[in-house]
């Protein structure tokens, strides 16, 4: 059951997603897009431009969650057919993995972690018309609908852009979790349960603000490497009792042997 777009966010989109070059800030992976290596040069490659229809990038909107509300959310599609939608209100994170094809992304291997870190498995399909993204997914028998506008950038954005300090805490204040992302996209932190993380951030060829992440834990419960995808921008959530306007990163990554998701949403200090 897809639902149409949303209103609120669409008007703010262009004004609030406005990527600076050259500004710095850190956390959570890789290169930035339409860059051919992590020093951030730009690539001059045709084949690299991803196209208006294409269902490639990052996109901002409304998806219905499994208790059949409505909320705000992050997706990500990534070229090697790796796609993420994330919720800063719930924190439920969508990971999957599929194929893309002109401009549909289309998976079998789907997994929805809710906030409470439980999994359930199904499918993902999602269309890109223009700058409108519409689609859903199927898990545990319900089918959660989203509706999407790109999020779009006229700059190139580098590990340079991306470096710099990320912290983010649960409402209750009784979790914080701290990032450090440097220039080479070298990644290091740690949270209030004495978890230590080091991991890295790589471009993607063709993508501008997307990158690939993989970010380790150490001296937890239990040790985890976590992969998936680190989107950047000033991404229009509600924070703080007010729509975010600075720039910070959304990361949504997974570790395939104990299907658990690592989520962070961090707006930059």
């Amino acid at each position: 059951m897809n639902i149409s777009p949303y209103s609120h966010c669409k008007s703010k989109t262009s004004t609030l997603l406005e990527f600076i070059k050259n500004s710095s800030g850190v956390s959570a992976i890789a290169c930035a897009v339409l860059l051919t290596g992590c020093g951030g040069s730009s690539s001059n490659d045709n084949d690299s431009i991803v196209r208006p229809d294409s269902v490639l990038g990052i996109w901002f909107g409304q998806a219905t969650t499994v208790e059949g509300g409505q909320e705000m959310v992050l997706i990500a599609v990534s070229p090697e057919g790796k796609a993420t939608m994330f919720s800063e209100a719930s924190r439920d994170t969508l990971i999957a993995h599929g194929s893309v094809s002109e401009n549909v992304f289309s998976s079998e291997d789907t997994m929805l972690y809710p906030g409470a870190n439980m999994t359930r498995h199904g499918s993902m399909q999602a269309t890109a018309t223009e700058d409108s993204l519409e689609g859903s997914a199927t898990v545990s028998g319900r089918i959660l609908g989203f509706s999407a506008d790109k999020v779009g950038t006229s700059e190139d954005v580098s590990l340079t852009d991306i470096a710099g300090n990320y912290s983010t805490s649960r409402a209750e204040g009784s979790y914080t979790r701290s990032f450090a992302i440097d220039a080479d996209g070298i990644i290091s932190g740690s949270d209030s349960n004495g978890c230590s993380y080091s991991g890295a951030v790589e471009p993607i060829s063709g993508m501008s603000a997307l990158f690939n992440i993989t970010v380790k834990a150490d001296v937890c419960f239990d040790d985890f490497e976590y992969e998936g995808l680190l989107a950047y921008g000033a991404f229009p959530f509600e924070f703080q009792n007010s729509i975010n306007e600075r720039k910070g990163i959304v990361i949504a990554a997974e570790d395939s042997s104990k299907a658990f998701a690592f989520r962070q949403f961090s707006p930059q200090d």
